[in-house]
């Protein structure tokens, strides 16, 4: 075997390294046997729970005695229930002798695994108060994702029926719910003493026992206040950081943001799915599509999810293999959806999914170690959002595992789950979007260092004020004669004031480039700043020539700019000193220029340009001191005058 030696520190690395990744398996086992005990900790109080809350065989079969409530009338201990393989009896058939025989009581009635099955369930009922005769009841069966629920009866001791079946179900319209609940809930009534029986049909993919209660009616609506409102505000909430998420994606356009818009909205569906409002609100007469909301909105949501994780925690750079995993669990999840509704065992589709979303979960959060580890800050609260969101998962699906016992608020308890987790990545995804910013901020300070270090004006292409001094200074040392022309732009400032600094920035971009094209190669366009610009041209050139040449450069600079539509003009003034005569150093003839390009604009009903030299020759014929004007420019006029 052949070994490659390494650099020495190399090796103090990778055992550092190795030690890092130890460290983080025995941090993982650590958290997995806790994990363990957690659950079998839940498991062992739930049936402590069952044992400590059950009743006597003899009592469970005592009718149930029917009473007003606040929080409802628990009726799951007294009910008797029976599996019907065949999936086909009636309710004439099950009020037979032998099969009414096949009723018992389960001896943990509120654990139950999801299972594709028919259950009958039976329960006797009587009034605590024979006051309480006009009294209307209502059944309420804690379930949305049942496909049929069918109520019979009650019945009254001598088998007469006091009211029609009712058939419901996520099967059905919205208008077959009696009751206007998202959870499935039976209106009946008791007329006067006496034992009363009541049977119910439930026919599910995701069947178990049911945790019925007896509820008065105006109680179950008080009752369901708080639920309501903590719905609304999960929805509000979700859909607030799906408008921001969105945001973000026009801003940026980036897929990231895309995924977290997403991952709202199906969010927004799956809980709206799960709670019932699917049917009841946008698929009032659709079932069958709030059925395929029921089963794809989680998945699409763990889609999202998945995708948005793998971008804001960069695995693919940090974690290639997981990267890959991600990308496996998204195949199967988007495969499982059509499988789940049109597939010969949507059940074992569904379970698939929830193994999923937890499997996946847990290798985002493997992901997000491996990205702190790395210093990336945005996976830290990445981290806990997941954490969050797989104490929420894991609460809902051990339950529906039958390992622990089922209650309603362990939804609720997904639900804020859910809502926190998401909440979470969008403080992540503005951690990110800091670093991102700060990121760019640098890259720019560098870039405009560098571009100053080449002598480049960043916005117009230009030579820069270094790059103008430094030709400048190159030429002066050479002995090499030429002349500099500074030209400032009139009416400058009224364009930034009327159309915007983008429209001055276009403005400026134009000049520039228009000054080239009157140049020879070895002549400078350089951009001192502002709307200010400079030219030195290479060689001893006549009056003439010169005077040429500034004509060309002012008439190419006065033609209209188009803008958005819109065609924005500027006038130009320009001086004009050569060397060595007005000037033996770049800043003598920078001040000469500027003496004669600042009389052009105070004096505007001269030429749009003219030579420092005449400047001086006309200042000393009348008296008059060469001192450096003042930097005002003339309001209102663009200065254009021709020769």
């Amino acid at each position: 075997m052949m070994f490659r030696l390494l650099p020495r520190g190399t090796h103090r690395a990778t055992t550092r390294a190795a030690a890092h990744v130890f460290l983080c398996i025995a941090a993982l086992r650590r958290a997995w046997r806790l994990l363990l005990a957690a659950a079998l900790a839940l498991v062992l109080s739930g049936i402590g729970m069952a044992a400590a809350e059950a009743q006597p065989a003899d009592a469970q079969r005592e009718p149930l005695r029917v009473s007003r409530q606040p929080q409802g009338l628990q009726a799951v201990q007294r009910l008797q229930v029976f599996e019907d393989e065949s999936r086909s009896l009636r309710i004439e058939q099950v009020r037979t002798p032998a099969q009414e025989a096949r009723f018992a009581y389960p001896d943990a009635p509120l654990r139950g695994k999801e299972s594709d099955r028919v259950l009958w369930f039976k329960l006797q009922m009587q009034l605590a108060d024979p006051a309480d005769a006009p009294r209307e009841w209502l059944m309420l069966v804690p379930t949305v994702s049942t496909h049929e629920l069918r109520f019979y009866g009650p019945y009254d001791e001598n088998g007469q029926a006091l009211a029609e079946p009712v058939v419901t179900g996520m099967r059905h319209p919205w208008a077959s719910r009696p009751a206007a609940s998202e959870q499935m809930a039976w209106r009946f009534k008791l007329p006067g003493p006496g034992t009363y029986t009541a049977y119910f049909r439930v026919e599910s993919t995701f069947a178990r026992i049911y945790d019925v209660k007896v509820w008065d009616p105006a109680d179950y609506l008080q009752s369901t206040q708080d639920k309501r409102m903590f719905d609304g505000v999960s929805y509000g909430v979700l859909i607030g950081l799906m408008v921001y998420g969105l945001v973000l994606f026009k801003v940026f356009g980036e897929g990231l943001y895309g995924f977290y818009m997403l991952s709202c909205a199906c969010g927004v569906l799956a809980l709206a799915s799960i709670n019932g409002h699917a049917l009841r609100y946008p698929f009032a007469h659709w079932p069958a599509a709030a059925g395929f909301a029921y089963t794809a909105g989680p998945a699409l949501w763990a889609i999202c999810k998945l995708q948005f994780g793998r971008r804001l925690l960069r695995l693919r750079h940090f974690a290639p293999r997981l990267d890959w995993l991600v990308q496996a669990f998204t195949v199967a999840l988007a495969l499982a959806i059509p499988y789940a509704n049109w597939g010969a065992h949507p059940l074992m589709t569904f379970q698939l999914v929830q193994v999923s979303v937890v499997a996946s979960t847990v290798v985002m959060v493997i992901g997000a170690l491996i990205a702190m580890r790395r210093r990336y800050w945005p996976a830290v609260l990445y981290f806990f959002g997941v954490a969050l969101l797989l104490g929420g998962v894991g609460a809902i699906v051990i339950a529906s595992w039958g390992w622990i016992e089922w209650a309603p608020n362990q939804m609720n308890i997904t639900q804020g789950a859910l809502v926190a987790e998401l909440i979470v990545f969008a403080v992540a995804m503005g951690s990110r979007l800091q670093l991102v910013l700060r990121s760019e901020q640098a890259l720019t300070a560098r870039t405009q260092q560098l571009v100053e270090a080449l002598g480049t004006d960043a916005l117009t292409g230009a030579a820069s004020r270094a790059g103008f001094e430094s030709r400048g200074e190159e030429w002066l040392l050479a002995r090499q004669p030429f002349a500099l022309m500074l030209l400032d732009l009139d009416g400058f400032k009224g364009v930034n004031d009327a159309h915007g600094h983008a429209a001055g920035d276009q403005v400026l971009m134009a000049i520039a480039q228009r000054l080239r094209q009157q140049l020879r190669q070895d002549d400078l366009v350089a951009r001192l700043g502002g709307d200010e610009f400079a030219v030195l041209v290479r060689g001893t050139q006549t009056r003439e020539v010169m005077s040429l040449m500034a004509r060309r450069m002012i008439d190419a600079g006065t033609q209209p700019v188009h803008y958005e539509g819109r065609s924005v003009a500027v006038g130009m003034s320009l001086g004009i000193a050569c060397h060595p005569g007005d000037g033996d150093t770049l800043a003598r003839l920078l001040r000469s220029a500027d003496r004669a390009m600042y009389h052009v604009k105070q004096h505007r009903e001269g030429p749009s340009f003219i030579f420092a030299a005449d400047l001086a020759a006309h200042l000393a014929a009348m008296g008059t001191p060469q001192t450096q004007p003042a930097r005002l420019e003339a309001q209102g006029a663009n200065g254009q005058t021709a020769l």
